[in-house]
């Protein structure tokens, strides 16, 4: 039997991480001056080892998962609300999926960790006046120095910007087939300066578009387009128009449609000749009646439950300017507007001969629930504008003008990438699309569902929306779809379900500050093994389901920190199937974790010790 002392380096003096270096804490390499013999049919056991642990934290699969919830905060206690009572879902926010390093182990320090729950909590932010907005920091104590956990900060934009949106930025917004294949609407219509011109040479071809680049401010903002002036024609012109905001989709359904795939559009006349999903819209038809109309979920309709075209009965709503049905034919109205209130929206149209704005409709108490919109819900919180203009004989030109439209100026936000745009284009893109489905299917947003009557949410006295955040660490029964969260002890909340902010901001009530209530373990939470790389022991990794080279389990390691030193109980003596002796000149060491990764939690001076004997003759 005879010994070999493995070692990185010749003390701790040295602590940094060389990652190009083959002297690491966690693989290094020890070559020999001269050959070093093992006789034929040998064993090696680990006799013991010497590490430093240098106190990161881990994300691993076990400990990765939690979810944002922003809308009307549930009662935990079974009151209301639940969950059918109001319009929002959780989300899930992911540390492992966002750093794209699913199925590995993250070691992060906490000032690393805090950005990677920064860029996870934004990612899967997807209000508008909340993405990019989340803050993350560490949690220290009035010196400075002594670590307590996590910050996560949450705020919401408020400020109003007006203008129009930039040229060419429309799209087509009907198929994605034949004249309608391509994007920039090229044969159909063209938009530069404000002005949206339909180009299409006949009556029969669709001129409806979208513009996806930045969403609406959903808190005071306004859409305003000129439909009878020097620049918006078509309603002078006597010709259809739409105006409208809507959810952008990216795929069109098993028809060709760009509609939601559990819309029934068959099933219902929606008045138009300019077909085209908005969720909330108002036009001129071709007989210049002036409509309201919207898609909502309906259940048990001929061909099965999804959103239909629904008309909004603005004149039975005693917020409406008009006791019946406008007709518009003759009229001197010039503009129109969408003005957005957290969950509020209203239409109003400008009439000319009056100098003033007058209320089409908006959520008004006690109203019929199909005389005004539905709720801006979670699967339209990223709301875009929408244009169709028609032709008739003589006028197959015309135009709309946008005036004004209050964007938010999020930062790299496209509604065509995963996370880069609202919830329903993120739930379209991941295969998710039931999650929303099932939000607008609750009776609080059916028009036709008779319930208490649901409240709409607006907004404080600082234009912020009156909503919640509530974070969930552990699954819960009372937020749904929360199965999987687990992150709670990692990011120190002891509590499943975190509904209370720590601070409220003053005098920005906008701002909701959390704060962790224990202190996160910087203890090693994983097991560590270690490898002999470059000799044949027969080891079985059924963890990742392949051959290994680890020749042990360091058990008395795990949840420490630190220099610690391990010897075995009992030695574990390892084959190395040589039937001929072997001549050395190297010893190739590393440490790992089950998914065979480097533990690179090490730091400093790394020793191994191990003994080579041969096999005992009554074991061979």
């Amino acid at each position: 039997m005879s010994l070999v002392i493995c070692s990185n380096q010749d003390a701790d003096a040295q602590s940094d991480r060389q990652s190009s270096s083959i002297y690491e804490p966690w693989s290094f390499r020890n070559t020999l001056t001269s050959t070093y013999n093992i006789p034929a049919d040998a064993q090696v056991a680990l006799q013991s080892c010497k590490v430093n642990i240098d106190g990161r934290q881990l994300v691993t699969e076990a400990n990765n998962k939690f979810f944002q919830y922003f809308g009307k905060k549930l009662s935990l206690s079974g009151g209301t609300p639940q969950s059918f009572d109001t319009t929002s879902y959780p989300v899930l926010t992911d540390l492992l999926l966002n750093t794209n390093r699913q199925n590995e182990v993250l070691e992060l320090s906490v000032e690393d960790l805090a950005n990677v729950v920064q860029d996870a909590v934004r990612q899967t932010t997807y209000h508008p006046n909340l993405k990019g907005n989340a803050s993350v920091e560490v949690l220290r104590n009035a010196s400075g120095r002594d670590f307590l956990g996590y910050k996560i900060s949450y705020d919401q934009t408020t400020d109003k910007v007006a203008g129009i949106p930039a040229d060419n930025t429309f799209e087509q917004w009907f198929r994605d087939d034949d004249i309608y294949s391509d994007k920039s609407g090229s044969g159909l219509f063209t938009y530069t300066g404000g002005i949206f011109t339909r180009t299409a040479d006949s009556p029969s071809k669709f001129c409806t578009a979208i513009c996806p680049a930045l969403p609406m401010m959903n808190l005071t903002g306004e859409f305003s387009v000129n439909i009878s002036g020097t620049s918006g024609r078509a309603n002078a012109s006597g010709v259809e128009w739409q105006v409208g905001l809507s959810r952008y989709i990216n795929n069109v359904d098993e028809n060709g449609y760009y509609y939601p795939p559990y819309t029934n559009y068959s099933d219902t006349d929606n008045a138009f000749e300019e077909e085209c999903f908005m969720d909330f819209g108002i036009g001129r038809t071709d007989d210049g009646l002036l409509r309201a109309f919207q898609f909502g979920y309906e259940i048990d309709e001929p061909s099965g439950d999804g959103l239909i075209f629904q008309e909004i009965e603005y004149w039975t709503n005693t917020s409406s300017g008009f006791t019946s049905q406008e007709d518009l034919t003759g009229k001197d109205y010039t503009d129109v507007k969408f003005e957005v209130e957290g969950e509020v929206v209203k239409a109003k149209i400008y009439d000319n001969s009056k100098s003033k704005w007058v209320t089409i409709t908006e959520y008004t108490s006690g109203q019929p629930k199909d005389s005004f919109f539905k709720p801006v819900h979670q699967a339209c919180w990223c709301l875009h504008p929408v244009l169709a203009v028609g032709a008739d004989t003589g006028a197959l030109n015309c135009t709309l003008e946008i005036t004004d439209f209050n964007d938010v100026d999020v930062v790299d936000y496209d509604p065509k990438v995963v996370y880069k745009g609202g919830w329903y284009e993120t739930m379209e893109l991941t295969g998710n699309l039931r999650l929303c489905e099932e939000v607008e299917s609750r009776d609080i947003i059916r028009t036709s569902a008779t319930l208490t009557p649901y409240t709409q949410v607006e907004v404080n006295a600082s234009d912020g929306i009156v909503y919640d955040h509530v974070l969930i660490f552990q699954e819960s029964n009372i937020y749904d779809g929360t199965a999987g969260a687990n992150a709670g002890s990692t990011l120190g909340f002891a509590g499943g379900v975190v509904d209370s902010p720590t601070e409220i901001g003053s005098p920005n009530i906008n701002l909701k500050i959390y704060k962790s209530d224990t202190t996160p373990s910087l203890t090693n939470s994983l097991s560590m093994f270690v490898r002999l790389n470059n000799f044949g022991q027969n080891t079985t990794n059924a963890r990742v389901g392949n051959r290994s080279k680890i020749i042990s389990h360091l058990t008395d390691l795990e949840t420490k920190t630190g220099r610690q030193t391990y010897e075995p109980s009992n030695l574990v003596w390892l084959d190395l199937d040589n039937p001929a002796p072997l001549t050395v000149n190297e010893f190739d060491i590393s440490f790992c974790y089950v998914n065979e990764q480097y533990s690179t939690i090490l730091v400093g001076q790394s020793i191994v010790a191990l003994y080579f004997r041969k096999k005992p003759k009554e074991l061979m």
